[in-house]
C-alpha cells in the first residue's frame, strides 16, 4: 500500500510513538465504556423482568 503525498506529509509531522499510545489509551477507555454499557443494560433488563413478572422471580428462587 502506497501513501499519497498528502498522508506521507501528515506522517512526517506525526509522533508515531506518541500517536500509538494515545490511540492505545482511547480504544482501551471506548472498551471500558463497552464494558459498563452492557453491565448496565443487563442489571435495566433484570429489574425490568422483576417489575414486569414478580411471581415468575418468587417461583424461581423459592426452591
Amino acid at each position: 500500500m502506497e501513501l499519497t503525498k498528502k498522508q506521507a506529509e501528515k506522517l512526517e509531522d506525526m509522533d508515531i510513538v506518541t500517536a500509538a499510545q494515545e490511540a492505545r489509551e482511547e480504544a482501551s477507555r471506548l472498551l471500558n465504556d463497552q464494558g459498563f454499557a452492557i453491565l448496565s443494560l443487563a442489571v435495566a433488563n433484570f429489574i425490568a423482568e422483576i417489575v414486569e413478572h414478580p411471581a415468575k422471580l418468587v417461583k424461581e428462587f423459592a426452591h
